[in-house]
């Protein structure tokens, strides 16, 4: 069963969206404080850029913010925005090189496991890379389905597809995503 506080969820943010339509700044100010950490991860999660994944977060509301009137609540606003910011992020990774962010804190001497945490750190990285190689619709998809633990129904809203493309994208994307890491399996390093 369902608990009653996540099956109203999409209530709150629907009556939210009615007060802000109408006008409400505060009502799409609460909706922005609600979804913009998740909208964050999984925008960081595309692009792989703390500084990239802000912006684009950014850009994405302030759409969401000037279509407001446009959103007839087909989908959950939730699905709606991780739309606005899936197809700006599809743009993005399609017009770039790969880079690499380093992370915010290295190890040092004074780690514990200084050779675990370099292996985890190497993991990360590698998937990273492999994840920024796959095409943007594959990598959306396994993204919103993997860290936003989002249903293949919200993700094919998101990405204006069906549920049965969505699965025949994540089967290809984790094929690929397989393929990619192969030889750093072979190596031992994932």
């Amino acid at each position: 069963m369902i608990p009653s506080s996540v099956a109203r969820q999409p209530d709150v943010d629907r009556e939210l969206v009615d007060r802000a339509q109408a006008g409400d700044l505060g009502a799409f100010e609460e909706l922005v404080r609600k979804h913009q950490g998740p909208l964050y991860g999984y925008v960081y999660r595309m692009l792989g850029n703390r500084d990239e994944a802000e912006e684009l977060v950014q850009v994405a509301l302030v759409q969401a913010w000037k279509h407001l009137g446009g959103f007839r609540g087909n989908s959950s606003f939730k699905t709606w925005l991780y739309r606005i910011a899936t197809n700006r992020c599809i743009n993005k990774v399609t017009r770039r090189k790969p880079t690499v962010e380093l992370p915010e804190t290295l190890v040092g001497p004074e780690s514990e496991e200084p050779a675990q945490e370099f292996r985890r750190h190497r993991r990360e990285e590698l998937v990273r890379g492999a994840l920024d190689r796959l095409p943007g619709d594959q990598r959306a998809a396994l993204v919103m389905a993997t860290w936003e633990d989002m249903s293949y129904k919200d993700i094919g809203r998101a990405m204006g597809r069906s549920a049965r493309a969505v699965d025949s994208l994540l089967f290809r994307a984790r094929q690929n995503l397989k393929k990619l890491l192969e030889p750093a399996r072979e190596r031992g390093e994932v």
